[in-house]
């Protein structure tokens, strides 16, 4: 790996995993939710779906996207059809439970970090940036090209979910003082749903 080139891969990582963008309002969402450990479970779904990003790629996904364009925009449609059926669940709850299954208990936390993972792998933003971002600190003249790629995901993947679970975690700190109000209670699902729908929108109009 050529450590001046591994040095502004992380300078270019460590500036965009601390910009707001449409992964961490999802982050938020669910962490304001569910609580602390909501948004621990969503942060490392969100790493694992990082990990299938990076083996992709790493194999040649990029020459897929390439050969077959109309991938891209399937799984923009699936992308924005997830979020959707999120929004429409927020809106339809009839109300929100203030405690939460502890993190170690099966089912809740394996739903939560299910969405994050397919919140992250139906994101074409994220599969585009993968395919155009990590090549270009790749140097064929260091060694074997497929390793490079995934010690630069991997980097990527830690640097991400150092970030989220702090994220997270504040959502969860956040959550227990906003749940005092009894008028954000009433406001929760809606919250939820708007923020849900708000990134589905922009998910399916991006071009």
């Amino acid at each position: 790996m050529n450590t001046a080139m591994f040095g502004s891969f992380l300078v270019g990582v460590l500036v965009m995993q601390v910009i707001p963008g449409p992964g961490m309002l999802f982050l938020l969402a669910n962490g304001v939710a569910g609580g602390a450990r909501a948004g621990v479970a969503v942060a490392c779904g969100t790493a694992a779906g990082m990990l299938v990003h990076t083996t992709l790629t790493a194999l040649g996904l990029a020459a897929l996207l390439k050969a077959v364009p109309e991938a891209l925009a399937v799984i923009k449609v699936i992308g924005g059809l997830y979020l959707l059926w999120l929004a429409l669940q927020a809106f339809r709850a009839q109300q929100q439970s203030v405690a939460i299954e502890p993190a170690g208990h099966g089912r809740r936390f394996w739903s939560l970090f299910g969405r994050g993972a397919l919140n992250n792998l139906a994101n074409p933003k994220i599969v585009v940036f993968y395919v155009v971002f990590l090549p270009q600190f790749v140097d064929p003249a260091v060694g074997n090209v497929t390793r490079q790629l995934f010690v630069l995901g991997g980097t990527m993947l830690l640097v991400g979910l150092v970030v989220d679970l702090q994220i997270g975690l504040l959502a969860g700190r956040l959550r227990g003082v906003l749940l005092r109000s009894r008028i954000f209670r009433q406001m929760l699902n809606k919250i939820s749903g708007t923020i849900y729908g708000a990134l589905a929108a922009r998910l399916i109009t991006a071009h």
